[in-house]
């Protein structure tokens, strides 16, 4: 089953439009199932019937005017149920409502008023994801720029497999450069390791540039880093960002997106 996935993953992470097959609807159908039996787990009551899901979903800025209806009616389908099978266990689920909204402008809405951010003249916000890198400028809280670029850990991963390939003979995959990034005991020699956190570095150097030549200036901006690429190179955008005179965080939080769904949600249907 986890290799099933993995490959509907893969899959999925190269697709601009999501929407052209059925393989990240299946997905999202086993993420709930696998919610789901978390629920239970806790304790909570999951009906053995039909389960009604108010579905929340966002799209990169670049990509959210134009595919935000046709993403919206991919998930809702007519409010139609759908019955599958997990596990060995059967699912039959309705989606009430599929809200949708843009990556990264929901982590503003988390941080804003935790950080104050509402108060700041600019606020560069810059959600490092798999295959784009989405960011923000708002000024005291108003959204004043919005943009994707295809620079993600997708493309950093591409990198590193050609390069270490080419040079070392050396088949990496996915998860080896990810553990290798993060510090964790890999058995690859000192070198190979030393060369992937310089090409890193590089590409973080290189999409710390494109932001400048965008006209962004971090040295009188609040930046704030966002997503699990964040996470990864928390440390190499640390030894970056030394040539910045700026203020910047990287938060640590591989779910913010989906929290500040979750809270844009209750603020538009509960008046919280």
């Amino acid at each position: 089953m986890a290799n099933i996935i993995w490959k509907l993953l893969k899959g999925c992470l190269i697709m601009y439009d999501k929407t052209a097959d059925d393989r990240y609807y299946i997905l999202t159908l086993l993420a709930l199932a696998r919610e789901l039996e978390s629920m239970e787990r806790e304790g909570a009551l999951v009906p053995r019937g039909l389960i009604e899901v108010a579905l929340l979903v966002g799209l990169p800025p670049a990509h959210y005017a134009a595919l935000r209806e046709k993403f919206q009616e991919y998930f809702y389908r007519g409010g139609e149920p759908v019955s599958f099978e997990y596990k060995g266990r059967s699912y039959c689920v309705v989606f009430t409502e599929v809200g949708m909204n843009i990556q990264g402008y929901s982590v503003y809405l988390v941080l804003a008023s935790k950080m104050g951010l509402n108060e700041r003249h600019k606020v560069c916000l810059i959600d490092f994801g798999g295959m784009t890198i989405d960011y923000l400028i708002l000024r005291y809280g108003e959204l004043d720029q919005a943009d994707s670029l295809e620079l993600g850990m997708i493309t950093l991963y591409n990198k590193i497999r050609l390069s270490i390939n080419r040079r070392y003979n050396i088949l990496l995959d996915e998860v080896d450069i990810y553990n290798i990034l993060k510090g964790n005991r890999t058995g690859f020699s000192e070198v190979l390791i030393h060369h992937i956190f310089e090409m890193a570095k590089e590409h973080v150097v290189e999409l710390l540039g494109n932001f400048r030549e965008a006209g962004i200036d971090f040295n009188t901006t609040l930046t704030i880093f966002v997503g699990g690429g964040s996470i990864v190179l928390s440390g190499i955008i640390a030894e970056v960002w030394e040539r910045y005179q700026g203020e910047y965080f990287v938060i640590d939080d591989i779910n913010a997106n989906a929290k500040g769904y979750k809270m844009r949600y209750l603020i538009d249907h509960q008046g919280i």
